[in-house]
């Protein structure tokens, strides 16, 4: 071939580069749709990750360390975990359930100072939270209410906020284990 001739064919392809890059791409094979999951769904898959957490830590404590405080002048082990349920049972009663406190949930004469009774209560805190989100329309949810002297969010905020202020209360129990030579439970996370 004549460079005149290989050139010409360089140029040509060099110009149908483009176009070839422009083509449709081979179909694939499509996947099988499902259903991606409401936002009720991931909240209630949420809230039973976060009762798995706070019931394993409650569980690890030794009955020793129920009462145990890290140091002088703050919450117990026992207080911390009754404080973060409470919490969550009162965000859900008073933002999907319209009163003004949860029912009781065991007697704290107990749970403070006995772990079986302690992981009862902070099991059935969890399921009335539960109940109340499975429960919950969608306007329940998008529901505006004020608390704690914040200004008003939607009963769905509030909730989020809860479980956030689970997290930084359990994050807190961390040295009361430590400190009673327990390692704490890995925290289960949503993958």
């Amino acid at each position: 071939m004549s460079p005149r001739v290989l050139i010409l064919l360089a140029a040509l392809a060099v110009a149908a580069a483009p176009l070839a890059a422009q083509a449709p791409a081979p179909k694939r094979a499509a996947r099988p749709a499902t259903a991606a999951p409401s936002d009720r769904d991931l909240m209630i898959a949420d809230w039973e990750r976060d009762r798995d957490n706070v019931l394993a830590y409650a569980a690890a404590i030794p009955d020793s360390a129920v009462a145990f405080r890290s140091t002088p002048g703050v919450r117990t082990f026992a207080q911390q975990i009754e404080h973060l349920a409470s919490t969550n049972a009162e965000v859900a009663a008073r933002t999907l359930r319209g009163v003004e406190q949860p029912p009781s949930f065991g007697d704290s004469s107990r749970y403070l100072h006995e772990r079986a009774s302690l992981v009862a209560y902070a099991r059935m805190s969890y399921d009335y939270v539960i109940a109340a989100v499975r429960a919950a329309t969608p306007a329940q949810l998008a529901r505006e209410s004020a608390m704690y002297g914040q200004p008003p969010a939607t009963a769905a905020r509030w909730l989020q906020l809860s479980r956030e202020h689970t997290a930084w209360t359990l994050g807190q129990t961390v040295p009361y284990l430590r400190l009673n030579g327990v390692t704490p439970p890995s925290y289960k996370l949503p993958l």
